[in-house]
């Protein structure tokens, strides 16, 4: 489809097994789910600087930099629930296996890169690369499956449905000793995995962490990487998010797990922070009233609706409008993970739980001015 302008959704006036069923291409409801833990919108600490890249396939190891990842977002079936938990950006010893040097006929597959959608240079695009963990040599072509269904699924959500045209899609095949990731199904498993990818991260069963540093070494084998999106070879239900990264050649990094169905959601919400500079919308987190200064993310707010149509301000001119995720764009208190002092635009949205699969006016427009950026090279 070709590229949309930024302008176009602004309203006038004022107002894992070798062998295994393949799951169908569009994502399911949350039924039977018992939580989904993300990480999310976090920046490393220290100096925010990244290992060098190591080359995939020979023998890298687990790092043990104590950089950490600083905000952690949890989801249940209950409703919406966040809270913040450091976790590290490598994968401890303790919670996989050391990674062994690929035989030579696992290496001849190792790294390699295939386009799921190519429109356009890199410098113009929004490039979002997947990479598989947990499949071995033999398993690559189920991660190609498994990622071109995946893709589908983050392809229809608006907005990103009407501006693919400004995406490259790039696969990138990382090759694993093992099948499956660690942690699943027991805490016990241990896993030599490419990427190092781990449930139970941080104590947390359903938060999917994975070691930067080789999601870095294998990303970098595409010709760009603006979005990661780390396909781990799992029926468990669980993902994580690092987002707004820096030391990094990508702005964010998602996990989620191959054959679970509503999986697709936590790389649309994810991607979603990266992209469009949005905020979580759900109000658990932290106590008292906001006090803050005006927040700069799009889709939160410190006005309630007379105020901000009053001073022209964030989402005004969709106050009282239609609003894809439910009823009209307003005001609601609660959000920023504070329960009073910051407002959203909706009840719900994808940005505040799974309950919907839409995102709201303000983020759509947040979402569409990032393409935007991306197209723009900035």
């Amino acid at each position: 489809m070709p590229a949309s302008s930024s302008r176009q959704l602004r309203p006038s006036g004022p107002s894992g097994s070798p062998s295994r069923r393949r799951r169908p291409a569009l994502f399911g409801g949350l039924a039977g789910a018992v939580a989904l833990v993300l990480c999310a919108s976090g920046v490393l600490g220290g100096s925010g600087a990244a290992a060098a890249p190591a080359v995939p396939g020979q023998g890298e190891s687990p790092g043990t930099a104590a950089a950490t990842v600083d905000h952690v977002e949890h989801f249940d079936g209950s409703g919406p629930a966040g809270y913040r938990s450091g976790v590290p950006a490598a994968a401890p010893d303790r919670l996989v296996e050391r990674r062994r040097p690929l035989a030579p006929v696992e290496r001849r597959g190792d790294g390699r890169v295939s386009a799921l959608q190519r429109t356009g240079p890199s410098a113009e695009r929004l490039d979002i690369v997947l990479i598989g963990d947990g499949y071995t040599a033999d398993q690559q072509e189920d991660f190609r499956q498994d990622a071109e269904a995946k893709w589908a699924d983050v392809a229809a959500i608006e907005p990103f449905t009407s501006h693919t045209g400004q995406m490259n899609v790039w696969t990138v095949e990382a090759v694993s000793r093992d099948s499956g990731v660690s942690g699943d199904p027991a805490q016990d498993v241990v896993k030599d995995t490419a990427l190092g990818t781990y449930f139970w991260c941080d104590g947390m069963e359903r938060l999917l962490c994975a070691d930067l540093t080789r999601v870095d070494s294998y990303a970098r084998q595409a010709p760009a990487a603006d979005i990661v999106i780390v396909v781990a070879n799992s029926a468990k239900y669980g993902g994580a998010g690092y987002n707004r990264l820096t030391g990094y050649p990508f702005d964010g990094v998602s996990t989620l797990s191959s054959d679970h169905d509503s999986s697709s959601l936590i790389a649309v919400h994810e991607a979603a922070h990266s992209i469009g500079r949005l905020a979580d919308e759900y109000d658990e987190g932290e106590s008292g009233v906001y006090q803050g200064p005006e927040p700069e993310d799009v889709n939160i707010s410190t006005y309630p609706a007379q105020e901000m149509a009053d001073r022209g301000a964030k989402w005004h001119d969709w106050l009282g409008k239609p609003d894809p995720a439910g009823g009209s764009t307003g005001t609601f208190e609660g959000a920023g993970y504070y329960g009073q002092g910051l407002y959203r635009p909706t009840e719900t949205s994808l940005m505040r739980d799974f309950s919907v699969r839409e995102f709201n006016n303000p983020s759509r427009q947040g979402l569409v001015d990032g393409f935007e950026r991306y197209t723009h090279g900035e």
